[in-house]
């Protein structure tokens, strides 16, 4: 590392006041401030970046750029102010637009939902992209299995081995999911009961769907005590007279699950089958799930809508009033104290934003997982 550095926000209050004390040694210049000072030298006379670069060499090295300070003034102006403000986190002569304590507090409360929302959202992401590895990986050793030839003891063994630890992860995940769902919801301010409406939810697809219940005391098991799946088999099964269908199939043997009491009993007294085939289980627990997000998701719409509108409309505010009308990196909502202290800053942008947009769009109800399925069967012709 160089000892010339780019000046950094923990650097600004040494910088000042090494400024201040260097303009008033200097040419006879007294002032009480940097900014009266620069203005007394007058704008012929600018402190340009190779001279401060000069000034500091011998204390932590900070360079400015010609751009960002043509004197004092120019940093000070800014910096020496208290209030709140639409401003640019840099230094430089940025526009900045002073707002109210009021509206600073709403979009800094709409920021921290919404970084409580997109948690939710990756959260659930998670689920769906183990959910759609674990398919696909069904599909790849059908495929597999309808143009190659590879029947021997290890081969099997190895497919079974790897939908066991796709199904793990899927089902860690979607605990995951449950937990930390309850934890964000809880930090929602105002709070509007949506912890308890979403514990609600998880119990009523927990009371009425075998998929779900069975699943949740799987995923208990196979965390403390044993593989999720026990079994993996290659099948064909003729459709028609000249179509012959291939497939891959899991199971769970149930007879050894009732033989181990760690498993969740009054789950296992549902069940009356030797053995279970694990997909229409999985896609029945997914399909609950999704009915749960997707109900948080309309529990919470129009908060979001109105969180999401708030943070556009400071963005707005600040490019409409701009010289340059233009959005600008670095915008943020910011609580300036005393000393060119910054006491709360709150970052603006529509990366979050989008982000948020994006992956509801994309990950949509999942309700119908139980009668859904994929196939590449040929189609005939029209």
């Amino acid at each position: 590392m160089t000892r010339e550095m780019l000046l950094g926000l923990s650097g600004i209050p040494y910088f000042l006041d090494f400024i201040r004390r260097r303009l008033n040694g200097r040419d006879g210049i007294k002032a009480d401030c940097p900014f009266q000072a620069a203005e007394q030298k007058s704008a012929a006379a600018p402190i340009a970046a190779i001279q401060v670069r000069k000034l500091l060499c011998r204390k932590p090295p900070f360079v400015l750029s010609e751009h960002c300070c043509k004197n004092a003034g120019d940093i000070v102006r800014y910096m020496d102010e208290e209030g709140y403000f639409l401003a640019i986190r840099a230094l430089g002569n940025h526009h900045t637009v002073e707002i109210d304590q009021p509206r600073f507090e709403e979009i800094q409360n709409a920021s921290v939902n919404l970084d409580h929302v997109l948690d939710l959202e990756n959260l659930w992401a998670a689920v769906i992209l183990n959910y759609f590895d674990l398919e696909k990986g069904l599909l790849e050793a059908a495929a597999r299995h309808m143009i190659m030839t590879d029947y021997d003891w290890q081969s099997l063994h190895d497919l079974q081995l790897s939908f066991a630890v796709r199904l793990a992860n899927l089902l860690s995940s979607c605990r995951a999911y449950l937990d930390q769902t309850v934890q964000h919801l809880g930090k929602l301010e105002p709070n509007c009961d949506d912890a308890k409406a979403f514990k609600d939810a998880r119990s009523h697809e927990y009371d009425t769907r075998l998929g779900y219940r069975f699943m949740e005391a799987m995923r208990n098991y196979s965390q403390h005590h044993g593989l999720p799946l026990h079994g993996t088999s290659y099948g064909t099964k003729r459709q028609a007279p000249d179509a012959l269908e291939y497939f891959v199939a899991t199971n769970i043997d149930m007879d050894q699950l009732r033989g181990d009491s760690k498993f969740k009993q009054t789950v296992l007294q549902e069940i009356t089958h030797q053995k279970l085939s694990a997909e229409p289980l999985i896609r029945e627990y997914i399909a609950g799930l999704s009915s749960v997000h997707m109900g948080l998701r309309k529990r919470l719409e129009d908060r979001v809508a109105n969180w999401i509108e708030l943070i556009r409309g400071a963005i707005a505010q600040h490019v409409d009033s701009s010289p340059e009308g233009k959005k600008t990196p670095g915008l943020c909502a910011m609580q300036l104290g005393k000393g060119h202290e910054w006491l709360q800053t709150v970052h603006l942008g529509e990366d979050l934003l989008q982000r948020v947009e994006i992956l509801q769009r994309r990950h949509g109800s999942l309700e119908m997982m139980p009668s859904s399925f994929v196939s590449s069967a040929p189609r005939p012709q029209k």
